[in-house]
């Protein structure tokens, strides 16, 4: 119904006009900022921030890469010390299929959660939003595609990064997967943002530099992005542009020398502050191409990036917005 009704003001309207309104809504619509915790030690901090709101039991959800390193043992060192009960999930695999949602929410369930620590890259982030959302409205995943699907919002989630890309410690979006058709499907709420969240650079020293890579030039996809759209405020672009000078400078310095905590803990800010300007700027055509691209090979965003944003250049008139032009400024 919903569909239908927004296609027939498109076409009444036109497209164009109907993006202008909604870039007005999305700057005024209040988007929760978590708190936030930076620095080595700051994933066993968060876990002792978490002891103090007195959950019964939390839900650990990760994938198995993750859980099998031992990354998560600070942070869940701290809950035990304080007295936290918790139960790991850790069959997150990239892009969070459906299936392995609908297994979250049946643990989730089962073990009466009453919090959730995201812990791992984007999909493990996602998948924990996800299973929150699911949870609490008694909502098949595939329900709540699309914008506000569901009523009630999810128990309090917090977010442990593990890569510097997604920045969806601080976004309203999820991103899952349907093996079946191939698609990647998109959740946005507001609620679902991580209410305390940790960027913790020891947690990303051991990441291969290919990883390092793909995922530091999705963070740059989305600070770009986000400052070439028609969504932006002086708010996004100054989050924006501090990001893609953060990674000019630090993404190579991570990429060779990965035991380099300072280069880490930049590149975390500023996958940080890509995913705050972008989820009130929006994206563009690199993540409508890479969605396509990862539902079918998943694709990281960020290796689309090269191939697409030849095509973003801006008017002649609007030099100072060409993604090109900001990089020579900056590099």
């Amino acid at each position: 119904m919903f569909a239908k009704v927004l296609t027939d003001v498109v076409r009444s309207v036109g497209l164009s006009a109907v993006m202008r309104a909604a870039g007005v809504v999305t700057r005024l619509l209040p988007i929760p900022r978590p708190t936030m915790m930076v620095g080595p030690g700051s994933s066993a901090r968060l876990g002792q921030a978490i002891n103090d709101f007195g959950h019964s039991k939390v839900l650990v959800v990760t994938d198995p890469v993750v859980s099998k390193l031992g990354l998560m043992a600070p942070l869940l060192q701290a809950l035990k010390a304080g007295g936290t009960d918790f139960v790991v999930f850790d069959q997150i695999t990239p892009d969070a299929p459906i299936a392995q949602i609908e297994k979250g929410v049946a643990v989730f369930k089962a073990q009466r959660c009453d919090a959730i620590v995201a812990f791992g890259g984007g999909s493990a982030i996602d998948a924990a939003k996800t299973i929150g959302l699911a949870a609490a409205n008694q909502k098949h995943p595939a329900q709540l595609v699309g914008y506000f699907k569901g009523l009630r919002a999810p128990v309090p989630i917090y977010a442990v990064p593990t890569t510097a890309g997604t920045g969806s410690e601080v976004t309203v979006a999820a991103v899952i997967s349907d093996p079946e058709s191939n698609r990647k499907l998109v959740i946005a709420d507001t609620r679902i943002v991580p209410c305390m969240a940790a960027l913790d650079p020891t947690l990303m020293v051991g990441l291969p530099p290919e990883v390092t890579a793909a995922t530091g030039m999705d963070a740059l996809t989305h600070a770009i992005e986000a400052y070439i759209g028609h969504w932006g405020t002086a708010f996004t672009d100054r989050l924006a542009l501090s990001a893609v000078g953060m990674i000019f400078e630090n993404l190579p310095v991570a990429h060779v020398h990965g035991h380099d905590l300072a280069a880490r803990e930049k590149m975390a800010l500023a996958a940080n502050y890509a995913g705050q300007a972008f989820t009130r700027a929006n994206v563009g055509y690199v993540h409508a191409i890479a969605h396509q691209l990862g539902g079918h090979y998943h694709t990281p965003h960020g290796l689309a990036l090269p191939f697409t944003h030849k095509y973003n250049h801006p008017e002649p008139s609007m030099p100072s917005k060409n993604p090109w032009h900001i990089s020579c400024r900056l590099v």
